[in-house]
Formats: C-alpha cells, sequence, structure tokens
C-alpha cells in the first residue's frame, strides 16, 4: 500500500480558523475511515495535542522547525530548518509527500518521496515591487517549490494562469486544477446565541487587498435608503486600526457597524444563514470560500469578478464593477436588497456550488493523482 504524509505543519494555534488550516481539515475529514490507514500527518508541536485529539484515526510524525537551538542568523536558520524538513520526511517511513500549501518555505526543498503540491495563489509576488528583494526572493521560492514537486494542484483555473504567468510553459505538464471542496457544516449552529437581524455580511481578512474600504463606501452611499447594519467578520490588523476604523467614524456609519473576530465555523455558518445580503469586494483572490459558503446557506450574494471569482462563482451571483467602484456597488446592493430573490432560486444555486465543489469530487482527483505517480 502507498503511504501518503500530509503535511500539516502550516497549522499553529493561533491559526486554526485561517482558510489554509481549513483546507486542511476539510480534506482530512473527507478521507473515508478505511483509507486512513494509508496516511500520517506532519505536525508542529504546538498543535501535536489538539491534532491528535481531532483526528485520533490517523498517525502523526511531530517535530519543531521552530527550535531556539536553530541559528539566529536568518540565512543560516533557512537551511537548518530546509535540512530537518527532510530529515524527517524522509524517515517517515512513506512514498508521496502531499504538501496542501504554498506558504512553508522549507517545505520546498528536494526529497526522495514523490511530491503533490497545492498552490492557492500567487499573491506573494504578485503584491511585492516588481524586481525588489522580496519579489525575486519569492520568485525563487516559487520555482524550487514547483521544480521540486511531481505534480503541482492549482486551486482554480485562475491560479494556474497565474503560475503559468511567472513560469511559462516551464511546469505546464505538472499542472492540474483540482477545485476546493466547500461544505456547510450545521453542527452546533443550534447552539449559538447570536440575535443578530437586518444586516450585511462582510467576512474577509482586513487588509488593503480585500477592498472592505469599497464596500464601507458603498454602504455609506446607502445609508439613509436602508435599514440593515453591517456585521464584518475579520481579525483585527493594523490596516483596520489606523485607516478603516477612521473612515467609518469620519463617514457616520459608526453605529451601524458591527465588527466581529475569532469566530467559530458554526457562529460563522449562523451568520451567513440570517444576513439579508453578502457581499465580497476582493481584489485578490486564488479561489474565494466565502461568497460560496454564503450563497450555500441561501444567502443572496454580490460580489466582484477579480482574479479567481469570476470562475469559481459560475456566473451565479449578482455582480458589480469595476472592483474599486463605490457607487457602482451601492446600486447594485439596493437592487439586490430592493428585488430579493426567491427561496427556490437560491436554494438552486447553492445546489448547484455542493455538486460542484463537493468533498467527494475534490477526494477523489486527489486520490487519482495518487495513485498515478
Amino acid at each position: 500500500m502507498t503511504k501518503i504524509l500530509i503535511d500539516g505543519s502550516i497549522i499553529h494555534m493561533e491559526d486554526l480558523y485561517k482558510s489554509l488550516s481549513i483546507w486542511i481539515f476539510r480534506y482530512l475529514d473527507s478521507i473515508d475511515e478505511k483509507e486512513r490507514i494509508r496516511y500520517k500527518i506532519l505536525v508542529l508541536e504546538e498543535t501535536a495535542a489538539y491534532m491528535k485529539k481531532r483526528y485520533p484515526q490517523f498517525e502523526f510524525i511531530v517535530y519543531n522547525p521552530y527550535s531556539l537551538n536553530l541559528s539566529s542568523n536568518r540565512i543560516k536558520k533557512f537551511f537548518q530548518r530546509n535540512k530537518l524538513y527532510k530529515k524527517v520526511v524522509e524517515n517517515s517511513n512513506c512514498d508521496i509527500l502531499f504538501v496542501p500549501n504554498d506558504l512553508v518555505t522549507f517545505s520546498s526543498v528536494k526529497v526522495k518521496l514523490r511530491k503533490v503540491t497545492v498552490v492557492h495563489d500567487m499573491k506573494s509576488i504578485n503584491n511585492a515591487p516588481k524586481l525588489s528583494i522580496q519579489y525575486l526572493s519569492n520568485l525563487y521560492y516559487y520555482n524550487r517549490l514547483l521544480a521540486h514537486s511531481d505534480k503541482v494542484v492549482a486551486i482554480s483555473k485562475y491560479t494556474k494562469e497565474d503560475i503559468l504567468r511567472f513560469f511559462p510553459r516551464k511546469y505546464e505538464k505538472k499542472i492540474e486544477v483540482i477545485y476546493n471542496s466547500v461544505e456547510i457544516s450545521e453542527q452546533g449552529i443550534e447552539d449559538v446565541r447570536y440575535n443578530y437581524t437586518n444586516y450585511i455580511l462582510f467576512v474577509n481578512t482586513l487588509m488593503p487587498y480585500k477592498n472592505v474600504m469599497t464596500f464601507l463606501k458603498g454602504f455609506a452611499l446607502l445609508k439613509e435608503k436602508i435599514k440593515q447594519k453591517v456585521i464584518i467578520v475579520g481579525r483585527t490588523t493594523d490596516y483596520w486600526s489606523s485607516n478603516v476604523m477612521g473612515y467609518i467614524k469620519a463617514a457616520g456609519i459608526d453605529e451601524r457597524i458591527i465588527h466581529l473576530e475569532n469566530l467559530s465555523e458554526a457562529e460563522l455558518i449562523w451568520l451567513y444563514k440570517h444576513a439579508d445580503l453578502f457581499v465580497t469586494t476582493s481584489l485578490k483572490e486564488g479561489f474565494g470560500y466565502t461568497p460560496i459558503e454564503a450563497a450555500m446557506c441561501c444567502c443572496p450574494v454580490v460580489s466582484s469578478t477579480c482574479e479567481a471569482l469570476a470562475d469559481t462563482s459560475k456566473g451565479l451571483l449578482h455582480y458589480y464593477g469595476p472592483p474599486m467602484d463605490a457607487e457602482a456597488l451601492s446600486k447594485v446592493m439596493e437592487e439586490t436588497l430592493s428585488m430579493p430573490q426567491s427561496k427556490e432560486e437560491l436554494l438552486l444555486i447553492a445546489n448547484n456550488y455542493n455538486e460542484a465543489y463537493s468533498r467527494e469530487k475534490q477526494i477523489k482527483l486527489y486520490t487519482e493523482i495518487f495513485n498515478r505517480l
């Protein structure tokens, strides 16, 4: 039996609700119980107890690449981590290394195992000033990551095209597109004690590239025309504190803004299910979980069409553009609120996404890759 080592070292205790951690949890949940014997999971010391309790059927390999015993020199430390990672992986008694993220730099090292790597987006290159040290180092890293992988999975057609934009034709034969699975769990929702009503929901990282300012400006243009408040879900960032909060007060909408963070999955699903409208104004998106999750909860959605969103949302949502045009956004928001879709129409959209992004479909495609290697 071919043994597969899943690299879960991207998961830290403080990041359990971040998108990459959730991706790995969803993947592990989708593995059939009879198949779990062929998998091992590589985890950090800090998450070992949590992961073993959550997934008792799996075998774990625990290591610590962030030990204080490593060199204080950044470059030396990088090579020490490469060496440690390589040693741990090659001593795992596995045949395939599955790296479901593209952010742990030392996982790009060449190993004896056959390697499958998932690339979620190329924003670390796209967001860096061209030819800057950051740009060139990230370009080097992704070239190394792709070169040392036997198969590369892009999570959307857009992500594949973005990879090929930086590495034209060089790795094209290695790349396959497998869309993420998206699943809405009803577990624990009955225990949520929220009483929010009449609100527009925004769920995203509170950074400039998620474009929350355009959303707030669009809402400010509508504030006298609609009754809804706004619920924004996202961890507090410097950008939120120093830029966004100032705008909220200046625009006179502070009493209609509710900011929530560190929500459980059940709390987030509750918010999706009870929202009058969900809005995403994202400028950068390798896949775009949140608008699809909202639509799967039968919530009307207004979305930008940036990067992967046009592909992954399948033309089933309400769209506005250009993405930073607050007036265009406000018009679509007003139209969507004033002419709500029927329950039947929203259910049809939800069913379409449930079928397209089922975890059974995703695990089947990954298993086919593993079996071909």
